[in-house]
């Protein structure tokens, strides 16, 4: 009877110790128990009364893993990688380079392509402007012609002529009219020196005719010479604001836009040599050795980001668990890594799992943002969160 006793109350015994080491309820309220077996939360405000939902977690990134490559034109030997797996990264610290040997020299030749689409273009627009003094003085010289021929263009030599030619046709009838005059005189007269008048008045008249047909002929010439050097400055001027309108030659200007466009792009592609950290991020794994030759689009490194921190996610919530869930609502977070040292947080979101089985229970997941803290915390760390959601 003595030893039925005694096995009796080493069940119980037994039976109690597994209760005072099982789980905690999902639904608690006021502040946490106190006793010496118990560790004090002595980094936290107390906590409220009224219910709380209890639920597992892990510590998770907000971002999924970015497997990190060189962009665009960079290929080439991988040199160095600066980084190992497990280490936590800046913004903007390197994480693998490649050999730019090739890459620099495509850089040093689009530079000289642009400095000599420059230079031609310098040069072209120095012959413009040498041209455009030539066609200005052309337009000058045209001018200054074209105005001492205007000057000296005279009708005093053809009306000179004219005058000439009308008093020697005068003369003429004069003398012609004196020998027919002289011829009915009575008693008759010589009439030898009046017939020798009229011939020379005749030969004179000839003369005049001669003189005005070459006044005229010069006249024309000159009139034909002036329209020549009106023609002249015409066309210089019609020549110097063509070339002032056209400029020089467009197709120096695309050389040069093509050429800077080539060089930025080989600058582009150098500075795709050094691969960096686009955030703070943790390193996930190294995806190649050095010596590997490699280009864009191979993966070199996987990098979780940690910018913003790690969220606490507990999943697969129940409708009935997040009824009285909303963010900003506050939560504990006790790691099982450091299990003495529970974390202040915050509610940020709650998120529904979708799932179209019909029959199913919607489920959800609840992402809790914590506090600063100087814990060294990792991603994948387990624990469990304590979200206080009123009475």
């Amino acid at each position: 009877m003595k030893t039925k006793w005694i096995v009796t109350l080493t069940i119980a015994a037994v039976l109690l110790a597994g209760c005072a080491g099982g789980p905690r309820q999902a639904v608690v309220g006021g502040p946490p128990p106190e006793g010496p077996d118990v560790t004090p939360y002595a980094t936290l405000p107390p906590a409220p009364t009224g219910k709380a939902i209890a639920a597992d977690g892990r510590l998770a990134s907000a971002y999924p893993s970015v497997e990190m490559g060189f962009e665009d034109g960079a290929s080439g030997e991988l040199l160095t990688i600066a980084v190992k797996v497990g280490e936590t990264v800046a913004k903007g610290d390197l994480l693998a380079s490649i050999d730019d040997a090739e890459l620099q020299r495509a850089v040093d030749e689009a530079q000289l392509a642009l400095d000599r689409a420059v230079a031609d273009r310098e040069e072209a627009l120095r012959q413009w402007e040498r041209d455009g003094a030539d066609a200005e003085k052309a337009l000058a010289d045209a001018q200054r012609t074209l105005t001492i021929a205007r000057l000296e263009f005279s009708d005093t030599a053809l009306e000179e002529a004219r005058n000439s030619l009308k008093w020697a046709q005068k003369g003429e009838a004069d003398a012609k009219a004196d020998y027919e005059k002289a011829q009915t005189m009575w008693p008759p007269i010589p009439v030898d020196s009046y017939r020798d008048s009229w011939y020379r008045a005749i030969d004179e008249r000839e003369m005049a005719e001669r003189r005005l047909a070459d006044a005229e002929d010069a006249h024309a010439a000159e009139a034909l010479r002036l329209k020549g050097y009106e023609a002249d400055v015409a066309e210089a001027e019609q020549n110097l604001a063509a070339l002032k309108e056209d400029g020089i030659d467009a197709s120096y200007d695309r050389a040069i836009v093509d050429a800077t466009a080539e060089l930025v792009e080989a600058q582009e592609a150098l500075g795709h040599a050094r691969l960096t950290a686009p955030w703070k991020a943790m390193v996930l794994s190294v995806n190649v050795t050095p010596g590997t030759t490699v280009s864009t689009g191979v993966s070199i490194v996987t990098l979780l980001n940690i910018e913003d921190g790690l969220l606490f996610i507990t999943e697969n919530l129940s409708e009935q668990h997040i009824a009285n869930v909303y963010p900003d609502q506050r939560a504990v977070v006790t790691l099982r890594t450091f299990a003495d040292r529970p974390l202040e947080g915050r509610v940020e979101a709650v998120v529904p799992q979708v799932d179209e089985t019909e029959g199913v229970d919607a489920r959800f997941t609840v992402h809790v943002r914590l506090s600063d803290t100087d814990l060294r915390l990792l991603p994948g760390l387990t624990g469990r969160v304590e979200i206080y959601t009123g009475d």
